[in-house]
């Protein structure tokens, strides 16, 4: 009898307890005499914290990130808390200090997930150039654009993947060329060096016999420190590709200078170039030369303060550098028309260049060059680069 009894005491009690309407505790898993049950509701009702998804709080429970970021660190980073919800806040935070303090295992964690995802960057490019040059290329005026789209995905701690495409430069008026893969890398490390390997972005010094984003090496590049070396195949005409080898070093001398060899088909390049701030102003220099054909070249730049303003001088022998009349290496960089006059191979070139350089706004870069060749060409483009 009296188990009979028992029995239905606890069923009762269960009945009565599932009775109650959810509502009445949108926290449910808080303690009803917690003192954490009233001030999480007093926060709730005031729109501090929104519990998760399925409308509990558990702050009497090891919180994860996610958590962390949905109620306690979300409710701390509320700007328009008054003094007694702050004071809520506070309180909570000290009183879950140990479980926050687990979390700092957690968060590294989970934002090393976030790392190894697939990640895209890329940017958007207008521009227009005026060339005097009009036997040469394209000449005259042109407009045109560039889009390239890039991905970045880290396979292991030792293994990175890079890959990017690009539309190539597309006149506005006339849309020809069809989209390409500029890139496609992996990026590793071998007896303590950086490595990469495939088809990828190749610069030397500051730019003269290859620039940022104009040249491509396929093949293999280390770096380890100051120095670099690599070896593969590269462009030697606008049809043809020749094996290509060199290195570059890096030493300080009072400045910085850096030293380049390039071995590109038959021709052997060498280059020295340095920087450095004089009375408030970057001031850089580049010299070049072909070994083999003895020809010879040099830049000298110098910035105006922090205007974005610089103006240089260009002194280029014909065959210089590893350039062909239809200035491959550079074609993705300064266009077919514009600047051809101080790479291309037929002719000594010299003359001042100026130039704008600013950032107009957030990811948003304005670029303006004039160029006035002695006996040649008067040139100026300008354009817009986004990066997104």
């Amino acid at each position: 009898m009296k188990r009979r009894l028992l029995k239905v005491a606890i069923t009762t009690a269960l009945a009565v307890a599932c009775s109650v309407p959810a509502f009445a505790n949108p926290f449910s898993d808080v303690p009803a005499k917690h003192w954490a049950y009233d001030a999480v509701n007093k926060l709730a009702k005031a729109g501090i914290i929104d519990g998760f998804n399925d409308g509990t709080f558990r702050g009497d429970k090891t919180i994860s990130r996610y958590e962390i970021a949905q109620i306690v660190y979300k409710a701390m980073n509320k700007t328009t808390m008054n003094a007694d919800q702050k004071a809520l806040v506070e309180k909570l935070a000290r009183e879950y200090a140990a479980e926050l303090n687990d979390m700092g295992v957690k968060v590294e964690g989970i934002q090393s997930q976030l790392n190894d995802m697939v990640k895209f960057n890329g940017d958007a490019r207008l521009r227009f150039y005026n060339a005097d040059n009009t036997g040469v290329g394209t000449g005259n005026n042109v407009e045109e654009y560039r889009l390239r789209l890039g991905a970045t995905a880290k396979v292991n701690d030792d293994l990175t993947l890079y890959g990017r495409i690009s539309s190539g430069n597309q006149s506005i008026s006339n849309n020809t060329t069809s989209a390409a893969v500029e890139a496609a890398v992996a990026k590793t490390h071998i007896w303590g060096m950086d490595t990469t390997i495939g088809r990828q972005d190749f610069a030397l010094g500051q730019g003269l016999l290859a620039g940022s984003g104009s040249a491509y090496l396929n093949g293999v590049s280390v770096k380890r420190g100051n120095l670099m070396l690599f070896a593969g195949k590269e462009a030697d005409s606008s049809t043809t590709m020749a094996k290509s080898m060199g290195g570059e070093y890096t030493l300080k001398i009072g400045a910085p200078v850096t030293l380049d060899y390039l071995t590109l088909g038959s021709n052997h390049y060498y280059a020295a170039s340095t920087g450095f701030n004089l009375l408030g102003s970057k001031v850089t220099g580049e010299f070049a030369k072909n070994s083999t054909t003895k020809a010879k070249g040099y830049r000298v730049k110098a910035g105006l303060g922090n205007s974005g303003l610089s103006v240089a001088y260009n002194d280029i022998e014909a065959g210089a550098l590893p350039y062909d009349t239809t200035l491959n290496w550079k074609a993705s960089n300064v266009g077919t028309g514009i600047m051809q006059d101080f790479y291309t191979t037929g002719g000594h070139v010299k003359g001042m260049e100026y130039e704008y350089n600013k950032d107009i706004a957030k990811n948003t870069n304005l670029n303006v060059v004039y160029q006035s060749i002695k006996d040649g060409a008067k040139n100026v483009k300008a354009t817009v680069n986004v990066k997104f």
